[in-house]
This record gives structure tokens, C-alpha cells and sequence, in this order.
């Protein structure tokens, strides 16, 4: 079964999601902040299943681990393609003295190197389903 543009935290959605997923999937949400405006993190659907029988998903910027479920009802929404007019929240963007062109090359490379993250932990958990 091919994966929806989006789920939301309705109890169709929330069953859709949970059927949908399979190890290797990425996930993504919009975050709103305050002093940055929207951003966008980025989940991957492991081959681990918690105690209580529900998918996990792991983050490839930080590394912290939830289920499927507990980021749907978290986050209201996940999307299942990267929101590229937004700036990925694990590309950190501390770089102030930078000249604006540098500044934009460290933010691709960034970008860059969270894209190539999650494409491995993705093939990774793939992998692993597999066996």
C-alpha cells in the first residue's frame, strides 16, 4: 500500500498511518517557533515495535525514538514528502559572522548532510526489515 501525501490525528488517520508504514518510511512535520518561524523535522519508521505492539520512528537529526502513533497525536499532522520550502529543524544555522554567500553554502551543506542522514538510516532500517 503506497503511503498518503499526509495523515492527521483523527482516528481514520491515525489507523491509515499505523497500516500504511513500513521500516525505512520518512516521516516529516512542521514545527512552528517563535523566533524562527516554521521548520520541519524528519522521522524515520524503524523495524522496532514497542511494548505495547506500536512501530517506532527514530530521528535521524537528534536520535530521539517515539511510535508512529505518539508523533501523529504530538504533532497533529505528518507528511510523507519533505517540505521543501522550509528549512530543516536539525540543520542548525549559527553561522552570524558568515558572508551572506558563505552563510547560504553552510546552510546547504547542512541540509545537505540531514538529507544524506536520513537516506541512510532509511535504507538502514530497510535493511533490516528484510532479514
Amino acid at each position: 500500500m503506497s503511503l498518503k501525501p499526509y495523515y492527521q490525528a483523527t482516528r481514520g488517520g491515525e489507523k491509515s498511518l499505523l497500516r500504511d508504514i513500513k521500516p525505512g518510511d520518512q516521516l516529516f512535520v512542521i514545527n512552528e517557533h517563535s523566533d524562527r518561524g516554521k521548520t520541519y523535522s524528519e522521522w524515520v519508521v524503524t523495524n522496532k515495535i514497542d511494548w505495547l505492539g506500536h512501530r517506532e520512528v527514530e530521528s535521524p537529526s537528534h536520535g530521539g525514538r517515539m511510535t508512529a502513533q505518539s508523533l501523529l497525536r504530538k504533532e497533529r499532522e505528518v507528511l510523507t514528502q519533505r517540505p521543501s520550502h522550509l528549512p530543516n529543524l536539525g540543520v542548525r544555522d549559527n553561522h552570524s559572522a558568515y558572508t551572506e554567500e558563505a552563510h547560504r553554502a553552510a546552510k546547504l551543506a547542512g541540509d545537505l548532510h540531514a538529507r544524506e542522514a536520513s537516506a541512510s538510516m532509511s535504507e538502514r532500517y530497510r535493511r533490516l526489515a528484510r532479514r
